[in-house]
């Protein structure tokens, strides 16, 4: 009898398991974009640092891209710290590299040297809507 139950259980929690499974490999904008990021020209002044940031961003989502703005928030994600310059086309499954000058905190920037990525978005309009996806960036040498 005890068995028996213990095997419901598990089917209980392995149907779960499956159905949250489901629900986030259906989800479009959940990692829409990606890319790398490395720091350039890294100039400490006070408690501020200015860098050049480099990136390369993939569109994995379901469109192209047009006129996006990629900002860059500081802070926890309350302080903008700045966006580059619009990039024309991403397109679907395609790249952009940009490489743009900011002046970031030095608690931001040692909270990157410490494992932490920048806190970056891209902001675009796309059927008649202003989106804003997160951009899951991880650290890269040689961009």
């Amino acid at each position: 009898m005890r068995s028996m139950h213990f095997s419901r259980a598990c089917v209980a929690a392995l149907f779960a398991a499956l159905l949250l499974t489901t629900v986030n490999a259906l989800a479009k904008d959940g990692r829409d974009f990606a890319g790398f990021y490395n720091l350039a020209h890294t100039k400490i002044q006070g408690d501020h640092v200015r860098l050049t940031l480099n990136l390369q961003v993939h569109n994995n989502g379901s469109a192209d891209v047009r006129q996006a703005v990629i900002t860059l928030r500081q802070n926890t994600g309350l302080e903008l710290a700045g966006t580059t310059k619009p990039v024309t086309l991403l397109r679907l499954h395609g790249h952009v590299n940009l490489s743009q000058q900011f002046t970031i905190s030095r608690r931001e920037y040692e909270s990157w040297r410490q494992g932490n990525s920048p806190d970056m978005t891209i902001i675009y309009r796309a059927n008649g809507k202003t989106w804003e996806r997160s951009i899951q960036l991880a650290p890269k040498n040689g961009l």
